[in-house]
């Protein structure tokens, strides 16, 4: 299935300009959601719009048998293909009960009913649309989806000017996460702010009705979503969800390599309630992209390196056990839901990644991050490079990361641990030297410090 939602995300993000100011909008989000990033499923690049019932059930059923809930993947979320139209006197929503037959309520409670060993009922459910007036959409979707009045005559019907009745519907139905996308939306800066505040709004409305409290993860697949704009008294991303797309889509490791280079853009407004989210994590067999198993695991470290929402976007039921390893290391995971307060990951050595890449600016990156104890590092070296690199983080490397994180950082009283092979190095001569595979390899380390 084409992704067509990521050429129009491309395009959107760079013609954009901010041309209107509004007056008496104000933003914030404060559900208490989101302290650390989220972890779960996404059906987006595991199914494209053709996601069904029994998928998601067995996807569920399979985050518990295979240990990956009990490790913190609890969010099972369904993206865009369950909503058909709205129905033309209520106006509300319709599912599709050819691929939810018993409905998406149902499945709901399915989730919430089943039990994580040595952990109770914790698991969560996510549903998607879109704040355009129509969705993103694939060609197998347009034929399905419904275009008699109200509906689109071509595409498939968005939540746009629907905010408080299409959330309180899918509270009802017991969502607890809401994906929404920016397709059909007008994309001038304070539109955009404007229509998911008004979804934001309606979720915490409903939500409390409800009794609990709605994760919120906008999708608007552009940078500026992050920083706070003034003009239009806008406060950042973190105001506005519980955390927010800041690429277009990553369906390839060249494509990620693009949502990699504008985390480092971004990274100052991302962290606790509110992050900066780069995208899905995808492997070698998804419908919609895909990337080799080692650059899958590359994306996993440099995800929990920064950190981002770890959403798995494949196929769990059958992939390799190459996958479930690396998803299922908790020693990177812990790198990941370890509560940011001395600032997001930065890249400390080299440029903006590309693949194919031409040099080693462009070729190798190193990112890192003081961890919560304020001792503690955490070190990503990438390779996107044709040939195995030795790299290296210096002195000026770990100055920057003193500098960002307003933490003393003395290389000298560290010792690296690998987070995979559990090899152990130290600096030598300033330096800790790391050799890294190619095409798009990495390697993930822990700096402690050393026991006297």
């Amino acid at each position: 299935i084409p992704n067509m939602a990521q050429s129009s995300h491309i395009l959107t993000c760079t013609a954009v300009v901010v041309v209107v100011a509004f007056v008496g909008q104000s933003f914030a989000l404060d559900n208490g959601l989101g302290r650390t990033p989220q972890m779960g499923y996404s059906s987006w690049n595991d199914c494209g719009s053709y996601v069904t019932e029994a998928h998601i059930k067995a996807t569920a059923d399979y985050l518990i048998s295979s240990g990956l809930a009990a490790k913190g993947y609890h969010y099972v979320n369904v993206d865009e293909g369950w909503f058909l139209g709205r129905d033309a006197k209520t106006l509300e929503m319709i599912e599709d009960k050819n691929l939810f037959p018993s409905g998406i309520k149902a499945l709901g409670e399915y989730i919430h009913n089943l039990e994580v060993p040595g952990k109770g009922k914790i698991m969560k459910y996510g549903l998607y649309t879109s704040r355009g007036i129509q969705q993103c959409d694939t060609p197998e979707y347009m034929k399905r989806c419904m275009h008699t009045p109200p509906n689109p005559p071509v595409r498939c019907e968005g939540s746009h000017g629907y905010e408080e009745q299409d959330a309180q519907w899918m509270v009802d139905a017991g969502m607890d996460y809401l994906k929404e996308d920016s397709c059909g939306g007008n994309q001038t800066h304070s539109v955009a702010f404007s229509d998911y505040a008004k979804m934001r709004d309606a979720l915490n409305k409903t939500g409390t009705k409800a009794g609990r409290t709605i994760f919120f993860s906008l999708c608007g697949w552009c940078d500026w979503y992050a920083p706070p704009d003034p003009s239009v008294h806008y406060g950042g991303g973190k105001t506005l969800g519980n955390s927010f797309r800041i690429h277009g889509d990553g369906s390839s490791w060249d494509h990620l390599s693009g949502c990699t280079n504008t985390m480092a853009e971004v990274r100052a407004f991302s962290g606790p309630h509110g992050w900066a989210d780069p995208d899905l994590l995808i492997g070698p067999g998804t419908v919609i992209g895909g990337q080799t198993d080692l650059q899958a695991r590359t994306q996993f470290n440099l995800w929990s390196t920064f950190p981002a929402p770890l959403l798995i976007s494949q196929n769990v039921t059958n992939w390799s056990s190459y996958a479930l390893e690396t998803y299922s290391n908790e020693d990177v995971i812990a790198m990941n839901q370890d509560f940011v307060k001395y600032g997001s990951a930065a890249r400390l050595v080299g440029g903006d990644l590309s693949f194919p890449c031409s040099s080693m600016t462009n070729c190798t990156n190193v990112w890192g991050r003081v961890l919560s104890d304020g001792m503690s590092v955490v070190l990503t070296f990438v390779n996107n490079d044709k040939n195995t690199n030795t790299l290296a983080c210096d002195e000026a490397c770990m100055k920057t990361l003193a500098d960002i994180s307003k933490v003393p950082v003395d290389k000298n009283s560290y010792s690296a641990t690998d987070l995979w092979s559990k090899e152990k190095l130290e600096f030598k001569d300033g330096q800790l030297q790391v050799s890294v595979p190619a095409n798009g390899a990495s390697r993930i380390f822990k700096l402690e410090t050393k026991s006297i």
